[in-house]
């Protein structure tokens, strides 16, 4: 429970962004994200959970902590599109998993289990680890981008801007901001699909055995390809992206914590 308050504390500020009148990129953005790192670290370290466990709770806090450097390394690089503003919604985000996190710790610890020794020492296994991170990471900020886009758009439909669609992204940001993440994760996504066929060849198993994680991050490639293609072909807007980028990132939930939640709590 120690750890859990710890991380929960640490986000606080990153949440707390939502009430700013005004966004910045300023010292308290920067240090919020700072904050929210090193307690999703002190988290990890306090429960024992490495990256190659295979807990539910593990796949929660890894994938928080890769969020906050990928929007820390957006807020920070991207001076075109102003990400900076989605903060808040990215700190709520993730104290929703932080606190789903805690809850199946409390009930059950910190889920046991790692890879097999023989493909522990595989870099491909750190590569398809690191690729599967950062993708879900993308998808995930792509998906809260996608939020705000539908946020904007009513309010300039209804001529009602209120102070919550103030503070978030112009609405042309938006848009741009869900299809480039969209593209970056589709080469990662690449990367990782190849790694894990990879470990496979390792761990002895068939190349064509197709999973639920396979079929499902298989049906997320699947979905953000479609989308980039349609959108360079057709310049697709709207709502139409937005379902498109909404279905990616949950096909990736189930794909990476959904998995784990069934093959931990579900199947023992």
């Amino acid at each position: 429970m120690i750890a859990t308050a710890i991380h929960i504390l640490s986000l606080l500020p990153l949440t707390a962004q939502i009430l700013r009148r005004e966004p910045q990129r300023d010292l308290w953005l920067y240090g919020s994200i700072a904050l929210g790192i090193i307690g999703t670290i002190a988290v990890l370290s306090l429960t024992g959970e490495a990256v190659q466990s295979r807990g539910f709770s593990s796949a929660l806090h890894w994938s928080e902590l890769t969020v906050l450097f990928a929007f820390g390394g957006m807020a920070g690089c991207d001076t075109r599109q102003q990400v900076w503003r989605l903060a808040g919604y990215v700190g709520a985000y993730l104290l929703l998993f932080g606190g789903v996190a805690g809850v199946f710790e409390s009930i059950d610890g910190a889920a046991p289990g790692q890879v097999e020794e023989q493909v522990l020492y595989s870099a491909w296994l750190w590569v398809h680890i690191g690729t599967s991170l950062v993708t879900y990471a993308l998808v995930t900020i792509a998906a809260i981008a996608a939020m705000a886009y539908v946020v904007q758009e009513n309010a300039l439909k209804n001529r009602r801007p209120t102070r919550w669609s103030r503070r978030l992204p112009p609405l042309r940001d938006s848009e741009q901001m869900l299809v480039s993440y969209l593209k970056w994760s589709a080469w990662v996504l690449v990367i990782g699909i190849v790694t894990g066929f990879a470990l496979r060849q390792v761990e002895g198993t068939s190349l064509w055995t197709v999973d639920h994680k396979m079929l499902l991050t298989l049906l997320g490639f699947a979905v953000i390809c479609v989308l980039i293609w349609i959108h360079e072909r057709s310049s697709l807007r709207g709502r139409m992206a937005v379902r498109f980028v909404l279905g990616a990132w949950l096909l990736l939930t189930l794909a990476f914590p959904g998995v784990r939640f069934v093959t931990v709590y579900l199947l023992g």
